[in-house]
């Protein structure tokens, strides 16, 4: 139970310089967007599978816990800081291979290391006709990673953690488990089918630590040959319900297949400037809207993207107090996608990466730097709370006004974006952001976030996703999911190396 020993073995498995336990490194894993008191100790960096299970083997033997990360790029959820106080870091971005790919059937397998932008460049590369869904974070982000977290993005795959199958998964036991069909040899169904047969048991390993993920298969989609980039606003609250509920309409029928993004004024300016006077910058920018939002139309004929506007304006247009189309068409590649000089959404809606919603949570800093945008670094207070609700005008209302009273309520600025990912529910993603470098504003931030989740349990809105303590409140389970969980561990990993979560 030494970790001097630990670390004298972890030293002469990955070699000196990749496992380190000086404070400078410790600061920058220990620091997140909010204010954390666990500690990590030391920080791991394997170059391989291999190199992995070996620091499975040593944890589990001298009794020392590992947090697994890829890129660390969970700014407002916890970023690299892990869930409990001793633990250990085990840094997966040296393993960055795109392992394989295949243009016909269309899927990439990665590793955790591989960013958004390196799937981008690997995809530009080869003129491909596919992209991959880019997401509103970082492009450093992990693709393995957020698809784990079972994050968001555009395009008709922004479910991303329903289109991913071929798992590879390191248990602290020294055990593998290849999910799907990628447990057998001799087939090439591998990355091609979700399932394969038999009890499935990817979901083990999303949002859990039950065991490390060396890689898995992402499926991707093709560029369309026509897309329209479709915004359109309510005026007032009032008008929200109406709008939620043609949404619906249009995703449960199927004309919408691409998912919505939605945001309050507040927040479509926090991605323009820099904060001031609120209240005038939305005039002068056009914000009088309560209500902003994007999705695309597309088909792989003209034809097709027609019909579909068609009956977009005749379902929503009734709902809206303003609406715009802009459509490109043509045959696009990586790299050379339909664009449009006066529609920056072209860009976000084809996949090409870019930092601009990051450059947003700068927005209580003085300034933001040109590139290369690191929150944590910076000391930009960022917390997002999480929590799905009823596709449904009334309930997604009643939501939207407990959350603008709760951050009134802390002194926070009501940054609300919503997420509809499928046809019955809706992701809500309100954001609070601050100045770390403001005496109190720390603590404040955690009080509002601790009131958004009781607003939002109240209404029966639940976590979609939580972060690192203390974001990981959940109300108690009505069954034996606990119990059962637990269980599960004792198999999977029975000296606990991987946590309890």
């Amino acid at each position: 139970m030494s970790l001097a020993a630990a670390l004298l073995e972890w030293r002469a498995a990955l070699g000196l310089p990749h496992v380190a336990d000086d404070p400078a490194t410790l600061l920058a894993f220990n620091t997140a967007t909010f204010a954390t008191t666990q500690r990590a100790v030391a920080v791991l960096r394997p170059a391989d599978a291999a190199q992995v299970r070996e620091c499975l083997r040593i944890a589990t033997r001298h009794g020392q816990r590992l947090h697994p990360v890829s890129r660390g790029c969970n700014w407002g959820l916890g970023s690299r800081v892990p869930p409990s106080d001793g633990a250990v870091v085990l840094d997966l971005s040296r393993l960055d291979a795109i392992v394989d790919f295949d243009e016909t059937m269309a899927w990439i397998t990665v590793e955790p290391g591989v960013t958004f932008a390196q799937v981008y460049a690997f995809l530009r590369e080869r003129r491909s006709r596919l992209f991959v869904n880019s997401i509103g974070g970082s492009p450093r982000s992990s693709v393995l990673a957020n698809a784990l977290a079972r994050g968001d993005g555009s395009g008709p795959y922004g479910d991303r953690w329903s289109h991913v199958c071929a798992l590879e998964v390191l248990l602290s036991t020294g055990e593998t488990i290849r999910t799907g069909y990628g447990r057998f040899a001799h087939t090439p169904l591998g990355p091609l089918h979700r399932h394969g047969v038999g009890p499935a048991l990817d979901g083990l390993f999303s949002q859990s630590s039950l065991g490390v993920v060396t890689r898995l298969t992402l499926w991707l989609a093709p560029l369309p040959h026509s897309i329209q980039a479709a915004r359109f606003s309510v005026a007032t609250d009032e008008r929200l319900p109406g709008l939620i509920d043609a949404l619906r309409t249009l995703t449960l029928e199927g004309t919408l297949r691409w998912p919505i993004g939605l945001w309050n004024h507040t927040r479509v300016l926090s991605t323009l400037e820099s904060r001031g006077d609120v209240p005038r910058r939305l005039q002068a920018r056009g914000l009088s809207h309560r209500w902003h939002g994007l999705t695309a139309l597309t088909g792989m004929t003209e034809l097709q993207g027609r019909a579909h506007r068609e009956r977009f304006v005749d379902v929503l247009g009734p709902a809206v107090d303003s609406w715009n189309i802009e459509e490109r068409i043509g045959e696009a590649r990586s790299g050379e996608e339909l664009l449009l000089d006066e529609e920056p959404a072209f860009c976000f809606l084809q996949g090409i990466p870019h930092e601009e919603s990051v450059r947003s949570v700068y927005w209580h800093k003085p300034s933001s730097p040109r590139s290369g945008l690191d929150p944590d670094r910076d000391g930009c207070g960022v917390l997002w709370s999480c929590a799905a609700a009823p596709m449904q005008g009334a309930p997604v209302l009643a939501a939207m006004n407990a959350i603008h009273a709760v951050m009134a309520d802390h002194g926070f600025d009501p940054l609300i974006a919503a997420m509809g990912l499928q046809p019955r529910a809706l992701h809500l993603a309100p954001l609070i952001l601050w100045d770390r470098d403001l005496p109190g504003r720390d603590e404040a931030a955690l009080a509002c976030h601790t009131a958004l989740r009781a607003a939002f349990e109240g209404l029966g809105c639940l976590p979609y996703r939580v972060g690192t303590p203390p974001l990981d409140a959940l109300p108690p389970s009505l069954d034996d999911h606990d119990a059962v969980m637990s269980r599960l561990r004792d198999a999977l990993d029975p000296k606990r190396c991987l946590g309890d979560r």
